[in-house]
């Protein structure tokens, strides 16, 4: 698997100015987006913004499943909350800033040490994921988990 390569494909259309709509299609899948009503577009549409947000929350909860699930963790769920902050810059222009993921991960009878490895692995799944990974340096990813054990 070592260099292995994955390609992954995504097609976008977008008519109109600021209060224009947009679809995004992969894989037999469309989203309707447009610009935030923060940012002067019309609401009850998703954006760029919540689409990175759900990206990195999606990915991190991906990756700390597959993590609990190679150390046969007795994991039941993670629900994650993201909150992405972008600045306005002199002259206008937008930069995102920051991403900060609070998972309420739900385990079932786990012992000390499972709940450890939990904690762990809460932290660890951000480092792993590729999407995070792909903002590491530019946007600050922070991780504050909440472990429930039923």
């Amino acid at each position: 698997m070592s260099g292995e390569t994955h390609l992954f494909k995504l097609h976008t259309s977008y008519a109109g100015g600021s209060k224009g709509d947009g679809i995004a299609s992969a894989t037999g899948t469309d989203v309707a987006y447009s610009l935030p009503p923060e940012l002067g577009g019309e609401p009850g549409r998703t954006n760029p913004e919540q689409l990175l947000l759900a990206s990195v929350a999606a990915c991190y909860s991906l990756t700390l499943s597959v993590l609990a699930e190679r150390k046969r963790l007795p994991f039941v769920k993670v629900e994650v909350n993201a909150e992405g902050a972008v600045i306005v810059q002199p002259g206008g222009t937008l930069k995102y800033t920051s991403i900060k993921l609070t998972p309420t991960i739900t385990m079932d009878n786990a012992d000390e040490t499972q709940l450890k490895s939990m904690e762990d692995f809460a932290h660890k799944a951000e480092l792993y994921c590729p999407i995070s990974g792909a903002l590491r340096g530019n946007v600050e990813v922070t991780v504050e988990p909440n472990i429930i054990n039923g």
